[in-house]
């Protein structure tokens, strides 16, 4: 049986000076209050360090009347669709301009907000590479290959040989080659996009790469809103319920809110998690 479709709500186009477009936000301590920034100041700045922040609602700042988030345009919305179209390149990214605080603490610019990042298929040594790669895939009993499997799998992609790629993924979660599961998470972050992102999706679960849940979670979102891929999305819910607890969090988290994603996203998170023996727990 083919999946139910999603339903995304069409956007409410609306015609509305930036100048007279205020832009409303939860405050980040105190949660009965709201903080208030002109449209043209959110659009210049982002949301800066705590990078999810987004605008709740609008209102005119002439007439002081509601208006609806459409006002405010997709990319600079920061909601779960416009970071999903971001992240998959379908749409420019308002701030990538903007210098984000890593030596802050706040971590690596997350392709959600700047978009898809430049892949870097540099190894080492490329000529040594690509003979290993050659004894590699015509005989699997080579005993580099455990050290060197994560340049192979980055030479490889960075070249596009997406076959060879995905032969080489295959054996490398078959001999639980842990140290490969982060070259394939900056494979899913890049500009680079093989033909099948389930194959990578597949080796993250089987290697148990809990790490990847924030990964996991947005491609969940490219496929829904970028991609208009139902199947994909829920093959991606199954694979992270199998692929730790932190991805199972994310589930049960999505099983929670049911408006915040569209349908039968929700419905999907709760199956994936009950294929694996887990509790959906009621929400608090």
């Amino acid at each position: 049986m083919s999946p139910a479709p999603i339903t995304i709500p069409g956007p409410l186009l609306m015609d509305r000076a930036p100048d007279d477009v205020i832009a409303v936000f939860d405050n980040y301590y105190w949660k009965d209050v709201e903080d208030e920034y002109p449209l043209a100041e959110w659009m210049a700045h982002g949301p800066g360090p705590r990078h999810g922040r987004r605008p709740r609602r609008a209102r005119s700042r002439s007439t002081g009347e509601d208006l609806p988030l459409s006002v405010i345009p997709l990319a600079a919305r920061n909601n779960r669709e416009s970071r999903a179209l971001i992240a998959a390149g379908k749409i420019e990214p308002p701030w990538r301009h903007i210098r984000w605080l890593v030596e802050d603490g706040w971590g690596d610019p997350p392709c959600e907000v700047l978009g898809p990042r430049p892949f870097d298929g540099s190894v080492p040594d490329p000529a040594a590479t690509d003979l290993l790669t050659k004894h590699v895939l015509a005989c699997a009993q080579i005993p580099e290959f455990e050290a060197s499997a994560p340049a192979v799998v980055r030479r490889l992609a960075g070249e596009r040989r997406w076959e060879d790629f995905e032969t080489v993924v295959r054996m490398a979660t078959a001999a639980d080659l842990a140290d490969v599961a982060p070259v394939l998470c900056d494979v899913l972050r890049s500009d680079t996009r093989p033909p099948r992102l389930d194959h990578i999706v597949d080796a993250l679960a089987r290697l148990m790469h809990d790490e990847a849940a924030d990964l996991l979670e947005s491609l969940v979102a490219q496929f829904v809103y970028a991609f208009d891929d139902p199947p994909a999305a829920r093959h991606c819910l199954r694979a992270m319920a199998r692929t730790g607890p932190h991805c199972r969090v994310r589930l049960i988290l999505m099983s929670w809110d049911p408006d915040s994603w569209p349908p039968p996203l929700p419905e999907w998170a709760v199956e994936a998690m009950e294929a694996v023996g887990e509790h959906v727990p009621p929400r608090p």
